[in-house]
């Protein structure tokens, strides 16, 4: 069984698709023993998918031909529509560097299928809103990708909807990037009561009534906060936070951006002065290794 893992905030800018890439390639390849990864975008801005698979018209073929995580969601919106295999994945995009890590893209029409999810129920009204909230869950289930990797890496959208409680549902752990201002401060405590007082107690709630059958095995009732992770930021004494964030500090963020602009993470920037100066690849190892091994135990 994958370990699984959603990088999730309702506010977007925070660095959610940078984590999200960084934490799979660190479970692929920074560790002791690689591992099985998969990154599964499930974000319709699409980010994190267009920057993995940067080969010329890569990310383009896989929308044109149909082959990404909308098909899992269009399978309860679209009459006749089957639940998809393991077809929908782009496997190696960021070989030979990574060969352990494969990727689910998501695409812009996602975002239609959200709206498409919640205004569409089958049969008993209860067992519908169960079943359009655990299709990652089942797909993860039934396609064999629960056992075929060693970890699932979700990067969710900037909201709480119906695509992003799939994640949650699916998720053992999630973690929360945040940028050190007042509103993203003061939406933490409101995003993790939310995740256990609403989506949790309200999914609980949901596989009591319907039939055990209907359960995927992929199922978590409790979604543990692995941690929340500070992003854009760094030291600077006369600012009266202590800190100056990305957003007021380009400087700062040209090593990552460029990064993941050249579609790879910090860790294969070794000729980038801009990270190999501030120690960007330390500092991702740093994040990651006490979300996975200190707080999560993995």
């Amino acid at each position: 069984m994958a370990k699984r893992i959603s990088v999730i905030n309702f506010k977007g800018g925070v660095g959610k698709s940078a984590l999200a890439l960084h934490l799979g390639c660190y479970l692929a390849d920074r560790r002791k023993k690689p591992s099985r990864v998969l990154l599964v975008d499930v974000d319709h801005q699409s980010t994190l998918s267009i920057i993995v698979m940067k080969k010329p018209k890569t990310w383009d073929s896989a929308v044109d031909a149909n082959l990404t995580c909308n098909r899992i969601f269009t399978s309860f919106t679209t009459q006749g529509a089957q639940l998809p295999g393991i077809e929908i994945i782009d496997e190696k995009p960021l070989a030979p560097q990574y060969p352990t890590l494969d990727i689910l893209p998501a695409q812009l029409e996602l975002d239609d299928t959200e709206i498409e999810l919640a205004a569409t129920t089958i049969g008993n009204a209860l067992a519908s809103e169960w079943q359009k909230r655990t299709l990652l869950a089942k797909w993860l289930a039934t396609s064999g990708v629960d056992d075929k990797y060693d970890f699932v890496v979700f990067d969710c959208p900037p909201a709480t909807k119906i695509v992003s409680q799939n994640a949650i549902a699916a998720s053992h752990a999630y973690v929360m990037p945040v940028i050190p201002d007042s509103i993203s401060a003061r939406g933490v405590t409101h995003f993790k009561n939310l995740v256990t007082n609403r989506i949790d107690t309200r999914m609980k709630g949901f596989a009591a009534a319907v039939r055990q059958s209907d359960i995927p095995s992929t199922f978590v009732p409790d979604t543990q906060l692995a941690g929340i992770v500070i992003s854009m930021a760094q030291t600077h004494g006369p600012a009266d936070s202590g800190y100056i964030n990305e957003h007021t500090n380009i400087d700062r963020a040209t090593g990552v951006a460029e990064s993941l602009g050249n579609g790879w993470p910090v860790y294969w920037q070794g000729q980038n002065v801009n990270v190999t100066n501030r120690a960007l690849p330390q500092m991702f190892d740093k994040v990651c290794e006490e979300l996975v091994v200190s707080r999560l135990g993995w």
